[in-house]
């Protein structure tokens, strides 16, 4: 008997991992009904696409660019709207003095 799989299938303990979660938890998801997944011998298969939405990861991930970008026009839209950018690294120094002069 041949099976064809068209997704990628993981085990309960790759699950686990992807999720950063039990491996108990998981089989908890399984037999709550809250995640589907198929035993063939003694192991439980779980579809990588059930996987993600039991995560709740999204299933395509944005490219970085595309975060850099949005936040590149967001950071434009606001010095258009007159407010100040910040300068992290100044902003850290100032906490730091003051945390410093409170302690003494």
């Amino acid at each position: 008997m041949v099976i064809e799989f068209n997704e990628k299938m993981v085990t309960v303990r790759e699950a686990a991992i992807a999720c950063g979660r039990n491996a108990e938890t998981i089989r908890r998801w399984i037999w709550s009904g809250k995640l589907q997944a198929e035993k063939m011998g003694n192991q439980l298969y779980i579809k990588q696409s059930d996987l993600n939405l039991a995560c709740g990861k999204n299933p395509e991930p944005k490219p970085e660019e595309d975060w850099v970008d949005r936040a590149r026009v967001l950071r434009e839209k606001m010095i258009a709207r007159g407010v100040k950018p910040i300068d992290s690294g100044e902003f850290v120094r100032q906490m730091r003095e003051e945390r410093m002069n409170e302690l003494g």
